[in-house]
């Protein structure tokens, strides 16, 4: 019913009765076609279709339990990289004293180098003699 029919009924009843009656009939009838109006079995289709998008008691337990099992991953995964990191840390230990050792080898070799050389060039230069005696 349009708005201009309902005017036209709500006027010919203040006519006919007085006007609290009239806006009591008024308002028993639909102010809208009865197709336009929403049904309760169409009201709770509609809000149980929408509500099922949101998690329910057993999604969240579910996903309870799924951070449950992720945070023994992380812990699992912390432990390891604390071993690594003391493995890292052994592991760089050992290549200073590695270093350290190299570098003994090193003037080791030189010093066993400069001690046959030193002779051989003296010898070659004629500041010692073939027998080792400097003159």
């Amino acid at each position: 019913m349009s708005e201009e029919i309902r005017s036209g009924i709500y006027a010919w009843l203040r006519e006919q009765t007085d006007e609290q009656r009239a806006e009591y009939l008024m308002s028993c009838l639909a102010p809208a076609p009865l197709s336009d109006l929403v049904t309760k079995d169409f009201l709770t289709a509609e809000l149980s279709r929408e509500l099922s998008r949101f998690a329910t008691k057993d999604d969240l337990a579910m996903l309870d339990a799924k951070v449950d099992s992720l945070d023994t991953r992380v812990s699992g995964l912390e432990t390891a990289v604390a071993k690594l990191d003391t493995k890292v840390d052994g592991l760089a230990a050992q290549r200073d004293e590695d270093s350290k050792a190299q570098r003994v080898r090193h003037y080791w070799l030189v010093g066993v180098g400069v001690s046959i050389m030193v002779p051989i060039w003296l010898s070659v230069a004629g500041v010692i003699g073939a027998d080792g005696v400097i003159g």
